[in-house]
């Protein structure tokens, strides 16, 4: 009998410990109000004239994706202080994928940085198809959206 009692109160104590350490991660972020889609991809950078202009690194360490998705799109949760930045962040931890981004700014997703296929290539958002005009770290979230990232070569091949 005193068995049981231990371990029953060995299994409660578990479960009210994983409960209070899920809670921590969320709190800074404020309480769960939906999710998003997110999705990461460098097509552009397969097309033959940009390939050409890849820094080696890219190419030998094999970097860019045959088919040029880095992350298919994937449901995360958001919460209230979340923005497209933070959920990028978010994702790219879980999913071990290397990120370089200070406050505002996306610099890098994979290894693959602005500039690395050309002078004006550079990491874009887009929310539900459209290109917003501020910073990933401004963008607040609803729920229900579809973020797509993805890395431009020249200017409008992203249309």
């Amino acid at each position: 009998m005193k068995k049981k009692f231990w371990s029953a109160l060995a299994i409660i104590l578990c479960v009210m410990i994983f409960a209070v350490g899920m809670s921590a991660c969320s709190d800074n972020l404020g309480a769960k109000v939906g999710e998003v889609t997110i999705a990461i991809e460098c097509k552009t950078i397969l097309q033959n004239q940009n390939m050409d202009k890849a820094e080696p690194g890219l190419i030998d360490n094999k970097l860019i994706p045959s088919d040029g998705i880095i992350l298919n799109e994937s449901s995360v949760d958001i919460f209230e202080k979340d923005n497209v930045l933070t959920v990028l962040k978010r994702i790219c931890k879980q999913n071990k994928i290397h990120i370089d981004a200070d406050s505002s700014y996306v610099k890098a997703i994979n290894h693959i940085y602005e500039m690395s296929v050309g002078e004006s290539s550079g990491w874009l958002y887009f929310v539900d198809g459209l290109q917003p005009n501020v910073g990933a770290n401004q963008y607040k979230l609803k729920g229900g959206e579809k973020i797509v990232f993805a890395y431009t070569c020249v200017v409008g091949d992203l249309k």
